[in-house]
């Protein structure tokens, strides 16, 4: 499976580097790494240049404006070649050497759908880290937050099918588009659960500062959504029935439709193999 990395970037060339390193140490070489630059004035060009001189696989420097991170994403998307995507924004990495061997593997069960795993949230100010992990995801847990883009490899006839990312969203396009791939048009899933890439917290998804304007862009897009009758039921399994075995099952109003095409499962070194709890989430 070709994969193509898209990164978009702007300005942020020392936490380049290190993305960047995280890129070459894969076992597995993505077939092409996409690099979608908002015209920054500082040593971005240079850096690029040199990581295009030694990479063992294209390195596109995409110098070009954009309006915003879900613009440049998608410029990316459109000319990407690969048969899958991975997008990695300049200031996260990937989180063992494997991480893109087990993403494509995993999305290899799901050849015209999206596989995810965890992360490892990592505050650059403190250096605390905290794992999110993204099980139970089901129309209920989706209604209130989001799969982190950054554990996130779609398959090219995926996002062919649901379309680009909604680029007048500041920082709730990945989470849009999630909805309208796995409500909206029921693709299949992978969730692996294994952390696979390390995600930097201090953008506006996770900015104490701009937690209200985040928080309201997440809102506006799950009333797009979904009734208000499902996010009332979302509430109430977040707050209790998904603490419980089955607990989806068991909740109050369950529809079949809260349950999606999702399959978990687990890495043992290099091989995935059926998580033997997973049916608990359920």
């Amino acid at each position: 499976m070709r994969i193509s990395i898209i990164t978009p970037t702007w300005n942020r060339c020392g936490s380049l580097t290190h993305m960047i390193q995280s890129v070459e140490m894969q076992a597995t070489h993505p077939m092409e790494h996409l690099i979608v630059d908002n015209l920054s004035t500082d040593d971005t060009s240079s850096l690029i240049s040199a990581y295009a001189a030694r990479a063992p696989y294209p390195v596109i420097h995409m110098r070009k404006g954009d309006k915003g991170i879900y613009d440049a994403m998608n410029q990316g998307a459109a000319i990407a070649q690969g048969d899958a995507l991975y997008f990695l924004n300049d200031d996260d990495s990937l989180f063992r050497p494997n991480s893109l061997a087990l993403l494509t593997s995993s999305l290899k069960l799901a050849p015209e759908g999206v596989a995810f795993g965890d992360v490892i949230v990592r505050d650059p100010n403190s250096g605390t880290e905290r794992r999110r992990n993204h099980r139970q995801m089901n129309r209920l847990t989706l209604a209130e937050k989001s799969i982190c883009q950054q554990a996130t490899i779609y398959s090219r006839k995926a996002f062919d099918a649901v379309g680009f990312f909604d680029s007048e969203l500041k920082a709730a396009g990945d989470y849009d588009w999630m909805i309208r791939g796995l409500v909206g048009s029921r693709i299949p899933a992978i969730y692996l659960r294994s952390v696979v890439a390390v995600f930097a917290s201090g953008g506006i998804s996770s900015d104490p500062a701009r937690t209200q304007e985040f928080r309201a862009e997440m809102n506006l897009v799950s009333e797009r959504h979904f009734t208000a009758a499902i996010r009332a039921r979302a509430l109430c399994y977040r707050q209790f029935w998904r603490k419980l075995p089955w607990g989806l099952s068991l909740c109050p109003g369950h529809e079949g439709a809260d349950r999606l095409s999702v399959t978990t499962r687990m890495a043992f070194q290099n091989y995935l193999l059926p998580d033997p709890l997973a049916f608990l989430d359920f």
